[in-house]
């Protein structure tokens, strides 16, 4: 028989024991965040994982990066893990010291709340939006070279509140993920045109080999997409180049607002553009490239006293439809279809197709 004194020993080392394990546990996800930040400079696909592992090593209910937008001097949302929940705060924003988020910013001093329903500093305008109840939240700032450039939070502790050991861990998360979203940021700037803020040719090329190769090994569909504003020449002509640059931006926002997430939406050469496709087949690359001709088609462009109208054509192949030997006579098959609009009406987009060849040649 065991005596009480023994008893109670024994469970002392026991719960020091769970304790240990438990925070091996938490070493071990903060080495796999730390590891998997270092290995990535996609912005969105760093920030979901952080995000992910932040409710695993916390065990919330729920995270959120918000980002400091400079021009429009606010807080947004940037991602979620709870994706249905990025979805209904895309548009919610907080001014700075408004909430817990905008306070943190304001002041640079991390958050700890158990009770945030009884706390003046807590606004709920996120939770009638996203229909949720925040009881718990610790939120601290993410911080690169001495400026505030976000918030991350830690929202609902499943057991219990949060700890202060809890805060040191979002705290460690915190100034893994600034860096990497600094890293992610300097990255996109250098793969990313400075006028449309689509991707450069450059990265079209690299991206482009990378999904040929993938769709060979799984014999998957590719397609790809390019694009000519029609005229343009006219334009610049007629209204100067200052036009030409809006016509070029108002298209590119066209593309970066109707691709999907997968899509490579790029600048190709002055007032050309590039779109990879993966996983598209034939007609659905057709209905992509329509709906694209559609919409800038009803651009009305308000410049000075005039308004401006907009047409484009369009060409696209896909794999395995077209028989092309690599990406470089890939691309000369879009090319060759786009061609084929223009010298066909132009305000249309054609799938490549052998004959289309000698046509387009003339």
């Amino acid at each position: 028989m065991f005596h009480r004194k023994e008893i109670k020993e024994m469970e002392k080392r026991r719960l020091q024991l769970a304790d240990l394990d438990h925070k091996n546990k938490q070493l071990r996800t903060l080495i796999e965040i730390n590891t998997y930040i270092a290995n990535s400079l996609e912005k969105e696909e760093v920030l979901k994982r952080i995000l992910y592992q932040t409710k695993i090593l916390l065990n919330c209910e729920s995270s959120s990066i918000l980002l400091v937008d400079r021009g429009l001097k606010n807080l947004n949302f940037a991602v979620l893990s709870k994706d249905e929940e990025g979805d209904m705060l895309k548009d919610t924003s907080f001014r700075m010291g408004e909430g817990i988020a905008g306070t943190v910013w304001q002041n640079g001093i991390p958050i700890l709340i158990n009770d945030a329903q009884n706390d003046p500093r807590f606004s709920d305008r996120a939770d009638k939006k996203a229909k949720t109840t925040t009881h718990s939240i610790i939120a601290v700032p993410l911080t690169v070279n001495g400026e505030i450039i976000g918030v991350i939070e830690a929202i609902n502790k499943l057991a219990a509140g949060f700890s202060s050991f809890d805060l040191q861990m979002l705290q460690f998360i915190s100034t893994q993920s600034a860096i990497a979203i600094n890293n992610a940021d300097l990255y996109n700037n250098a793969i990313r045109d400075g006028m449309t803020k689509l991707y450069i040719s450059k990265y079209f090329r690299e991206r482009l080999q990378e999904e040929w190769n993938r769709s060979r090994r799984r014999n998957h569909q590719l397609s790809v997409a390019l694009f000519d504003i029609d005229y343009f020449k006219g334009i610049n002509d007629t209204y100067g180049h200052q036009a030409g640059d809006r016509v070029i931006k108002e298209v590119a926002i066209v593309l970066l607002n109707n691709c999907r997430s997968i899509d490579i939406p790029c600048r190709y050469g002055g007032e050309e553009y590039a779109v990879i496709l993966p996983e598209t087949e034939r007609e659905e690359a057709l209905t992509f490239g329509d709906r694209i001709r559609d919409i800038v088609q009803g651009l009305r462009l308000e410049y000075g006293d005039s308004m401006i109208r907009v047409g484009i054509s369009g060409g696209v192949a896909t794999i395995p439809a077209v028989d092309a030997k690599d990406p470089r006579e890939f691309i000369e098959m879009a090319d060759m279809a786009l061609y084929y609009s223009k010298n066909n009406g132009r305000n249309r987009v054609s799938f490549y197709d052998p004959a289309i060849m000698d046509t387009a040649r003339h």
